[in-house]
């Protein structure tokens, strides 16, 4: 293997919370879930030197973007997103770990997909 590279990203793990599930299952009352039907959770790399500690002032730039992009993953249809979209809410549909330190351990070379 060769030496592992750290690439200048910070890592932020978004985690669905009990009122994220509630609005998917207003949506889809047919097939309704809950935390224990997610595996994974959706990670996305955000400028270095965005976590300080303030994980609002880190998301700042970010949230709105997240948001939409795990509502979309339940739904393509915005119409069937919350009417407005607001810190509070996703402070209330989501909890997040940061990263500060991305380490590739793999040897094979990254590709960016569009």
């Amino acid at each position: 293997m060769n030496e592992p590279i750290t690439i200048n990203r910070n890592a932020v793990l978004i985690i669905p919370k009990q009122a994220f599930f509630d609005w998917a299952n207003t949506v889809f009352p047919e097939d309704p879930t809950n935390e224990d039907h997610y595996q994974e959770y959706n990670t996305y790399l955000i400028a270095e030197e965005s976590f300080q500690g303030d994980a609002k002032e880190a998301l700042e730039n970010y949230w709105e973007f997240i948001f939409e992009s795990e509502l979309f993953d339940i739904s393509t249809d915005d119409e069937d997103w919350p009417m407005e979209l607001t810190w509070e809410l996703f402070t209330k549909f989501f909890k997040f770990h940061f990263s500060s330190i991305v380490t590739d351990l793999e040897d094979n070379p990254f590709y960016l997909e569009n």
